[in-house]
């Protein structure tokens, strides 16, 4: 198809239905310039093949952009070995995960997690219903309900989406089947996978029917797991609490978990059209959390998604359309002190609505330009309410911890694609988020919580940012072997609802609010300002195809972030060292500085043992709240691993160290542990035969007791809802030695 540009009145006449968007395409379309380096360009490395990023299912403006993109067969790696979608983001460079629930992790890319970074699914951006943010938008998903993961770690493109600080991740779902015309389709998929520790067993089923224009998919995935043991002991056996059974010494508390997700999807395709529409159903009976003081004990969500996109000579146009509703329950889980006097349990609840549409066009305008224009609408509703409990401290009213919390995003963007010459291309775009918030007045369980309601209540709650993001990249590509992207972006951010609205500094409710896992009670700021970020990075990647190829990926940046959200002591309080303290959101100034590094090298090729690769990558980060001179939370400053594999036509084997540097430059307003260095070995051994695939593995070889500073404090056990009641200084270790077994098979 010629990228050639037809009258806009030819383009409508032939498809009017596309006056409206077209009109709203153009009246955002104020350009400046763009384009990016497509990996095609190393086709002859293909002897190398990368299995951690490939571009297979990028499209050419994201290849073009720069983007990191997980293929179908990483993420089946991972179907094989985890419930939690968030760990596939271990293979992204510069990308980690903090550890949080069993299938609830936060992703972290350079320094920034959470709702700092841009998460969507199928075009969606959900929001966290939960004062833990127990329940992100990946937690929703299994690996098998994955198709594919784009990842911008460098430079964001402003299509990618705003109200962020950070990196763009965008999940895509696998893509619907057809049958050839006169055909009928029917394909199914299973899989199961078993690990010893904490007995973790999870599986998928999928199955699908469909003609050359209609298809129908289902697929649910179960997952089930035990308190999981670390590699040694590092607290007193005995009962977990009050009341509780009995722990031992190296089983860490409240890190079972159980759930259940389940989707249905029709799609229909005519022509160049493809329209789908997508029902997520999620049942979570329970999910523990070894770094919260509350435990999932509920979650129970309906999503639905309807998507549209079509192509012309002129481009094409997306369209996304969703809803959400989430029914959240925490409560203490079974390691947890239950009982405290007259107060059976502290049961919260947090009931949210999520409603958005999307509207995406790529315009080509001619040969070497390309202008991408869009539009978003996007709703968040949020009651989150503590019923009365016993007759004491929680009774006799119900808490209302956010009442009828809004948060209204409407965004505009453009970005225009040049190739100046085969070598040289550029892309730059502007963004406008405008973020409207408010919420309702509030009162607590009795008297005791007036004063603060009041004080809360009498302020205004209407809160509107007003928020720009720009990029600007260029790519450099002096030959087929060789490549070079740098660029500079703004980002800005506003607030979450939980940061803005928590309102009472009481011990008992500010330890139930908290985002990150650090054992602290947090209270919310009405006067925050929208974070701002400045961000400068560059990147290379260079290859060698001849006698033993190679691939050596490098990328360094540069962040610089104002009205940084950080944290300061309640007004009027002063923190104590080595224990738990109340703090307030504030802003603050922060800065991250930092390099990955990543490499792949054939160093061996046999006839009787297939080939060999040697395969790694570094990550280092300088993180710094300038304000408070103090490092952040939940960062690993050195992180990395590095594997030797071997591959022939049936068997994929594996060993790989895994390495954490020691953590010393501590948030210490929040009484952040230090941590010492660490590595830990895998092994893993996969065998493929046909459609089936088997896999084998040992996690923790050595059974070593280690602490990832992304694991936040350990909480996990005794008389949680006391602010101090539990010891400070204890991260959450890492799991111990495990053997594991999986499987995977395909029907056709």
């Amino acid at each position: 198809m010629k990228n050639k540009l037809p009258t806009l009145a030819g383009a409508i006449c032939r498809n009017p239905g596309l006056a409206p968007f077209a009109k709203k395409l153009l009246a955002v379309s104020i350009a400046s310039a763009a384009t990016g380096f497509p990996y095609a360009a190393f086709a002859a490395t293909s002897a190398i093949h990368i299995p951690v990023v490939t571009i297979n299912t990028a499209t050419s403006w994201e290849a073009q952009m720069g983007a990191q993109v997980l293929s179908p067969a990483v993420i089946k790696g991972y179907g094989l070995k985890t419930s939690n979608t968030t760990d596939m983001l271990n293979s992204i460079l510069g990308g980690s995960v903090f550890k949080t629930g069993g299938v609830s992790g936060f992703p972290v890319v350079h320094g920034l997690m959470d709702d700092q970074l841009h998460l969507s699914f199928s075009g969606m951006q959900l929001n966290s219903a939960c004062p833990n943010h127990m329940n992100p938008i990946l937690s929703y998903l299994f690996p098998s309900q994955v198709g594919g993961v784009t990842a911008y770690t460098g430079i964001v493109p402003v299509s990618a989406d705003g109200n962020s600080i950070g990196a763009s991740i965008i999940v895509h779902p696998a893509p619907p089947k057809f049958a050839m015309p006169g055909k009928t389709l029917t394909r199914g998929d299973i899989g199961a996978y078993y690990h010893t520790n904490g007995a973790a067993t999870g599986a998928h089923l999928a199955a699908t029917l469909a003609n050359d224009a209609f298809s129908m998919k289902y697929s649910g995935d179960v997952s089930h797991a035990s308190d999981y043991k670390a590699g040694g002991d590092f607290h007193a056996a005995g009962p977990a609490a009050m009341g509780r059974g009995s722990i031992g010494a190296d089983v860490v508390g409240s890190s079972a978990y159980s759930t259940n997700n389940q989707m249905l999807e029709f799609a229909y395709r005519h022509g160049t059209q493809l329209t789908s529409l997508g029902v997520n159903w999620q049942d979570i009976p329970y999910e523990y959390y070894p770094n919260q003081r509350m435990d999932m004990v509920e979650n129970k969500s309906v999503l639905i998604h309807l998507n549209y996109r079509d192509r012309f000579d002129w481009g094409n146009i997306k369209l996304h359309v969703y809803h959400q509703e989430v029914r959240h329950t925490m409560d203490f889980g079974s390691d947890k002190q239950y009982q405290y006097g007259t107060t059976p349990g502290m049961p919260m609840k947090s009931h949210g609505h999520v409603d958005g549409v999307k509207l995406d066009g790529t315009i080509h305008l001619d040969q070497d330009d390309q202008l991408r224009t869009g539009l978003l609408f996007h709703s968040f509703r949020l009651n989150d309410y503590w019923p009365p409990s016993g007759t004491g401290m929680m009774a006799p009213n119900t808490f209302d911890n956010i009442n009828n919390g809004r948060s209204n995003r409407y965004d505009a963007y453009v970005e225009w694609r040049r190739q100046w010459a085969p070598r040289w291309s550029t892309l730059v775009g502007v963004r406008g988020d405008t973020v409207e918030q408010n919420a309702g007045d509030v009162h607590g369980y009795n008297m005791m919580y007036n004063m603060q309601a009041a004080a809360f209540n009498a302020q205004s709650h209407a809160k509107t940012d007003h928020n720009w993001d720009w990029s600007a990249v260029a790519k450099f590509k002096p030959s087929a072997t060789q490549k070079y992207t740098f660029g500079v972006m703004r980002q800005e951010r506003s607030p979450n609802l939980y940061q803005r609205y928590t309102w009472s500094s009481m011990p008992m409710v500010a330890v139930m609010n908290n985002l990150v896992g650090d054992g602290n009670g947090y209270v919310g700021n009405l006067s925050l300002k929208p974070e701002v970020a400045y961000t400068a990075d560059i990147s290379g990647e260079w290859a060698h195809t001849q006698g033993h190829p190679w691939i050596v990926n490098a990328d360094a940046y540069l962040t610089q972030i104002h009205d940084y959200i950080g944290e300061q002591c309640e007004p009027g309080t002063t923190c104590k060292s080595g224990q738990f303290n109340i703090l307030q959101y504030t802003n603050q100034q922060a800065r991250m500085a930092g390099a990955d590094l990543k490499g792949k090298v054939r160093v061996a090729q046999t006839k009787a043992a297939g080939a060999f690769f040697l395969n790694g990558k570094l990550s280092y980060i300088h993180a710094r709240n300038t304000s408070t001179h103090q490092g952040l939370f939940g960062i690993a400053p050195w992180q990395g691993d590095v594997a030797l594999t071997q591959h022939t036509v049936h068997w994929d084997n594996g060993v790989a160290v895994q390495f954490v540097g020691a953590k010393t430059n501590v948030s210490e307003i929040q009484s952040e542990p230090k941590t010492g260095a660490y590595a830990i070995v895998n092994l893993h051994a996969t065998y493929t035969q046909g459609n089936v695939t088997v896999r084998a593995g040992i996690d923790n070889l050595f059974n070593r007791l280690y602490y990832n500073p992304q694991n936040g404090v350990y909480v996990g056990q005794g008389m949680t809802m006391m602010l101090n009641g539990v010891p400070a200084g204890i991260t959450v270790p890492g799991p111990g030695r495990s053997f594991n077994i999986a499987f995977d098979a395909h029907f056709a």
